[in-house]
């Protein structure tokens, strides 16, 4: 325990998938970055008024900065997280008040919803001094995670408050680490993806075709590929890998002329991949750039029509001693059932 303070304070950030989008519904990998370019913070004091927010939980308000409107979804799993911490910690006679500032945009696959939780949750620890670690923030914000999205696969919780590249495979995660000296550029379409039906479409394609199985094996194949192009710092074939992931992405239904059109832009200015990330329908573009290239397909982008445009390098971190089991057999998923996590 450390010792309290009159304000607490919190941060978290935003994250991409970089390959595995609707197959790791079904048991494959997935590789995620997390974004320190779409920041969160939070800031919390005691409060001593009226606590009830536009949300209605007792005990606790929330006031929102956000470039984009809070979704009801995102604010329920916040409150959930919070009020899992104020019970873990036994603060529930403690009434709290947060400012959260938040610049990712909602419904973009970019993980607003943990990273916000992340952000609050870590901000009440800083006030009551309570040392956190990184298991302990990870189920809490898995407790908010649940709630917007039935059974949460973690992997937005944990690249909320990781630094590094990271793969999720049933349940587990790991950092990868490499020689990748390149960057990545991010374009959002301005138009929320939708989630649910994307993952409708998914599976209508492969109840009903064989060959729409034989690209989950295949998108499998690629995401384990990437690691080891990752590993290599071949950022050519990792480009190439990221081509193909697009192209089964587009069999399964998921993209759209949006996503296609930036996607376009991207390769014409020289990105050496470029897909879609999360769960598509809308949503945002991923492209792999040189530091070099990077600035001509950040300008080809915004010419194309982009509504906002990121770039974040590619932090490829020590490899973990060992794989952190982030969720208990019970909750992982090996089958898709109805209920998988969306890309939020």
């Amino acid at each position: 325990m450390t010792a309290e303070s009159a304000v607490g304070h919190g941060r978290a950030h935003g994250k991409v998938i970089l390959l595995g989008e609707h197959a790791a519904v079904y048991g494959s990998p997935a590789i995620a970055l997390p974004v320190a370019a779409l920041p969160v913070s939070a800031r919390v004091s005691r409060h001593l008024g009226p606590t009830e927010s536009d949300h209605g939980r007792r005990g606790v308000r929330i006031r929102f900065w956000v470039q984009h409107q809070i979704s009801r979804s995102s604010g329920s799993s916040l409150y959930a997280a919070v009020a899992a911490a104020r019970q873990q910690w036994d603060l529930l006679d403690l009434p709290v008040e947060f400012r959260l500032h938040c610049s990712i945009p909602l419904g973009r696959g970019l993980g607003s919803s943990a990273a916000c939780a992340a952000a609050c949750v870590s901000a009440l620890a800083d006030l009551v001094g309570r040392a956190v670690d990184p298991i302990e923030l990870f189920r809490l914000v898995q407790c908010g995670e649940r709630l917007a999205h039935g059974r949460a696969s973690g992997v937005d919780a944990w690249a909320a408050i990781s630094h590094h590249l990271l793969w999720f495979e049933d349940g587990a995660a790991r950092t990868l680490s490499g020689r990748l000296r390149a960057t990545l550029v991010i374009a959002d379409t301005g138009i929320c993806g939708s989630t649910r039906r994307a993952v409708e479409l998914v599976s209508e394609e492969l109840q009903s075709s064989s060959g729409c199985r034989r690209l989950l094996d295949r998108a499998s194949e690629l995401t384990r590929s990437a690691a080891e192009m990752i590993e290599a710092g071949d950022v050519p074939a990792l480009g190439r890998a990221m081509n193909s992931f697009q192209s089964i992405l587009r069999r399964w239904g998921v993209s759209s002329p949006e996503l296609e059109n930036l996607i376009a832009a991207a390769t014409r200015a020289g990105a050496a991949g470029a897909k879609l990330t999360g769960g598509g329908l809308g949503g945002c573009v991923l492209a792999l750039t040189t530091p070099e290239t990077a600035p001509d397909v950040v300008e080809a982008l915004s010419r194309a029509g982009a509504a906002h445009v990121w770039t974040t390098a590619v932090q490829d971190g020590p490899p973990t001693p060992s794989t952190l089991e982030l969720l208990c057999p019970s909750e992982r998923i090996r089958e898709y059932d109805g209920h998988r996590p969306g890309y939020t």
